[in-house]
C-alpha cells in the first residue's frame, strides 16, 4: 500500500503531459495553458496619448496665454502640428498632436473664447503618456506554459492578439459502475439507488475545465463492463469508473483493466476515504477505478485525480494550504484521514472547521457547505487552534 504522496509520483512516472496543440481564440482562452510564449506585435499604447481631459501643448515654450487651435476626441487624429503660443483642446484618451507634450487639466486653465490662460506652470510629459509605456513592440507578455487568467486575455486583446496557441484539451471519458444504480428522473425501485456518482464526477470535471466526452453506465456484468472500457479507451487519455474496486464478488473493475492488458500501478493507497481504487495504464492511456462510494469517490478524486489532471494538462500543480482548525476531532485513524471541511478567513488568518460531523460511512451530505478536505495523519487527533492541511476545492 502507497502513501498519497508515492502513489502520486507513480502516476506522474507512467503518464506523459499532453503535448498537442491547436490554435484557440484569445476570447477562449481563459485557464487554457499557453504551449508558446507570446510577444507584443505592436506597442501599447500606440501612439502618446493624454490621461485627461484638458489641453496639449509644448511645456518648453511656456506661455501663461495660449491659443485654442482644435479640439481632439478620442479616436480623432490631429495632422495639424501645434507651435509656441497655441494649445489644442484634448480629450481622456486621445492621441497628442505634433508639437505637444504635456496636458493641462481643465481645471487648472481660465478659457475666455478662443484663449486659455494657465494657472499653473506644467513640466515637460508631465500628463503624458507616451508610445510603449505600458508594453513595447516584440516585449514578452506570456512564457511558454503559462496558465491564462482573464486579465491576461485583457492585456493580449489590447495589443491585438486575437489568437493563441494552447495545449489540447485532456480528453476525459467516465462510467459508473453496478447493478444496483439506477438514473434519475425515474421512479425509484426496490434496492436500487440513484447514480449520484455520474453527476458528481461530472461535476468536478466540469469545474476542471474538462467536458467529458462520454457518460455512461454499465452492471456488473464481467464481459459487458470489458467491452464497454474497451470500445471507451481509445477516445480518451484517461477514463474515470466508479465503483467494482473493491474484494466482493461483483468487484470486476481490478480484473477488466489486468484482462484488456493493462498495466495496474496501484489498488490501494494509505488514505481514507478514498484509499480502494484502482489506477492503471493501458499504451499511453490511464485507467483511474474509484470506488463507488459517492464520498470515497469524491475524496479520491480531489486527492489523487486532480495532481493528475494538472500535471498531464501542463499545470502547475498546487501546493496544500495550511489553516487554523477551529474545533476538534477526536477520531484516530491507522491511515491518513480525510474529512470534509469549510474553509473561511478570519482577520489574518485562514480558518477551517468541519462540516462533517456525522462520522459515517454513508454520509454525502457532509459536502453540503464544503469547500476543502482536511488532512488528518495518521494517529493523530485534531485540536483547536492546530495548523492543519487542506485541500481546496
Amino acid at each position: 500500500m502507497y502513501e498519497l504522496e508515492e502513489a502520486i509520483e507513480i502516476m506522474f512516472k507512467n503518464v506523459n503531459p499532453i503535448l498537442d496543440t491547436i490554435k484557440i481564440d484569445t476570447i477562449d482562452s481563459t485557464n487554457r495553458v499557453l504551449s508558446d510564449c507570446i510577444l507584443s506585435p505592436i506597442c501599447s499604447p500606440p501612439f502618446n496619448k493624454s490621461p485627461y481631459d484638458g489641453y496639449a501643448y509644448d511645456a518648453n515654450k511656456f506661455k501663461e496665454k495660449l491659443k485654442v487651435v482644435g479640439t481632439i476626441y478620442a479616436g480623432d487624429s490631429f495632422d495639424i502640428e501645434v507651435v509656441s503660443g497655441e494649445a489644442v483642446n484634448i480629450m481622456t484618451g486621445a492621441k497628442l498632436p505634433q508639437g505637444t507634450n504635456c496636458v493641462i487639466k481643465k481645471e487648472d486653465v481660465n478659457l475666455k473664447k478662443d484663449f486659455i490662460i494657465l494657472n499653473k506652470k506644467v513640466k515637460e510629459f508631465e500628463n503624458f503618456i507616451a508610445i510603449g509605456e505600458d508594453i513595447k513592440e516584440g516585449e514578452l507578455i506570456l512564457n511558454k506554459n503559462h496558465e491564462v487568467s482573464f486579465e491576461d486575455v485583457g492585456v493580449l486583446s489590447s495589443v491585438g492578439i486575437c489568437e493563441v496557441d494552447v495545449y489540447r484539451d485532456l480528453k476525459v471519458g467516465f462510467i459508473s459502475t453496478g447493478s444496483e444504480l439506477q438514473d434519475i428522473g425515474t421512479k425509484l425501485k426496490d434496492a436500487k439507488i440513484y447514480d449520484s456518482n455520474k453527476y458528481i464526477i461530472y461535476a468536478r470535471l466540469k469545474r476542471l475545465g474538462i467536458k467529458p466526452l462520454m457518460l455512461d453506465r454499465e452492471i456488473d456484468d464481467l464481459g459487458l463492463l470489458t467491452d464497454k472500457i474497451e470500445k471507451s479507451i481509445d477516445d480518451v487519455d484517461i477514463l474515470v469508473t466508479t465503483g467494482g474496486v473493491s474484494v466482493g464478488d461483483m468487484d470486476l473493475t481490478p480484473k477488466v483493466f489486468k484482462d484488456l492488458g493493462a498495466k495496474v500501478l496501484f489498488d490501494r493507497v494509505n488514505i481514507k476515504p478514498g484509499g480502494t481504487c484502482c489506477v492503471a495504464t493501458l499504451g499511453e492511456k490511464i485507467l483511474f477505478g474509484l470506488s463507488g462510494n459517492p464520498h470515497a469517490a469524491s475524496v479520491a478524486f480531489d486527492s489523487m485525480f486532480v495532481p493528475l489532471f494538472k500535471y498531464m494538462s501542463n499545470k502547475k500543480r498546487n501546493e496544500n494550504i495550511k489553516a487554523v482548525f477551529k474545533g476538534s476531532y477526536d477520531r484516530v485513524s491507522g491511515m491518513d484521514r480525510f474529512v470534509r471541511g469549510r474553509m473561511y478567513v478570519d482577520g489574518t488568518n485562514v480558518c477551517v472547521k468541519l462540516t462533517d460531523h456525522k462520522n459515517a460511512k454513508a454520509k454525502l451530505s457532509a459536502s453540503l457547505n464544503s469547500n476543502c478536505l482536511i488532512r488528518i495523519k495518521s494517529g493523530e487527533i485534531l485540536i483547536d487552534n492546530q495548523v492543519v492541511d487542506v485541500i481546496r476545492f
